[in-house]
């Protein structure tokens, strides 16, 4: 729900409205935004559906600009803004800014859009009654955050599918290619003294290739890519790629590839290291997105879980600490694809 992002200088109503699509990476609908301010700069920011129960909403609000505050210096102020095209937009936006009101944060601003015009939801005469006329394109705002690189998809479908498996084709050579891996699996553990330490070591030696030959300009083949999502099944080859594992733009792309690659049945790993790359590099979205495609698959993979409240409440990648888990904790049994 939460969405981590740079620090802006916040000007009028307008850049306010034009930031949001970027803060978030897409274009919210039926939606509610709180953002949180330390003075006038934008300091944390979420989202949540128009159709949440509003004190599930107001109690997930409260938190993050709570837990902002301590941080850092106090998280005084928020402003909300609503999207949709009906009254319950507007309706629910009000009912959260009261109540956060009534929590003792003081609401600068609380805006509906619909389409290209806005309103103000605390005032009767401070925009006409049609609205506001309001183009994203033409505001300081979104000048800022392109020049920045920040993009921002059509809509918080489009980021889901950024996560989706491939198909047709791509996924029959990927399944052909976990069969083998499997049969090397099976190989390498027949013919060691000690599994643990030979899964230990082919599996951190393939992680390390890996990553490096992606880094230089590479890409795994498909024998690669089911190999790695059999040994990552490992706790200790999973945290070696964990503690390789930062916000570099390539290693967004090496994660977000393997997700994709990936057989369903074994992903949860992988997804969960993008999770982890994404909420890193400040893209809660995308990190949200791999976390859920993460349990999905397994509901009771922990690493996600931790993950997954972490972003839920607004905090920071530091907060994770040790990072990554002890790597002489037990051993996590490898797992293999569920049988078709």
């Amino acid at each position: 729900m939460s969405a981590s992002i740079p620090t802006y200088t916040f000007t009028d109503r307008a850049d306010l409205i034009a930031y949001v699509p970027y803060m978030l990476g897409f274009h919210p609908a039926d939606s509610v935004v709180v953002i949180g301010l330390r003075g006038r700069r934008i300091s944390v920011g979420a989202r949540a559906d128009v159709t949440t129960p509003a004190p599930e909403t107001l109690g997930d609000f409260a938190r993050l600009l709570t837990r902002a505050g301590r941080r850092g210096a106090p998280v005084t102020t928020a402003m909300l803004v609503g999207y949709g095209p009906h009254t319950a937009a507007a309706e629910r936006t009000r009912e959260l800014a009261q109540g956060l009101e009534q929590r003792g944060y003081h609401i600068a601003e609380a805006l509906h859009r619909d389409g290209d015009r806005f309103h103000c939801l605390r005032c009767a005469d401070c925009t006409p009654p049609e609205g506001e006329l309001f183009d994203l394109s033409t505001t300081a705002a979104a000048a800022a955050a392109t020049f920045e690189g920040m993009t921002v998809l059509p809509d918080r479908e489009s980021v889901l599918r950024l996560v989706e498996p491939v198909g047709n084709l791509a996924a029959i050579a990927m399944a052909q290619a976990v069969d083998r891996a499997e049969l090397r699996l099976i190989t390498l553990l027949a013919e060691a003294d000690d599994e643990h330490e030979a899964l230990r070591t082919a599996g951190t030696a393939a992680i390390d290739r890996a990553m490096d030959g992606f880094a230089a300009g590479g890409r795994l083949d498909d024998d690669e890519a089911a190999w790695l999502s059999l040994v990552l099944h490992d706790l200790p080859c999973r945290d070696h790629a964990w503690s390789r594992t930062d916000d570099a733009d390539w290693q967004l792309d090496f994660w977000l590839d393997l997700t994709r690659r990936s057989e369903p049945g074994l992903v949860a790993p992988i997804a969960t290291l993008l999770g982890w790359c994404a909420w890193r590099g400040g893209n809660g979205v995308l990190a949200g997105a791999a976390l859920e495609r993460a349990l999905r698959t397994d509901p009771d993979y922990s690493l996600a879980h931790l993950l997954t409240g972490a972003l839920a409440q607004g905090l920071p990648p530091h907060t994770i600490s040790p990072w990554p888990a002890d790597p002489n904790a037990p051993l996590h049994r490898h797992r293999t694809r569920p049988r078709r």
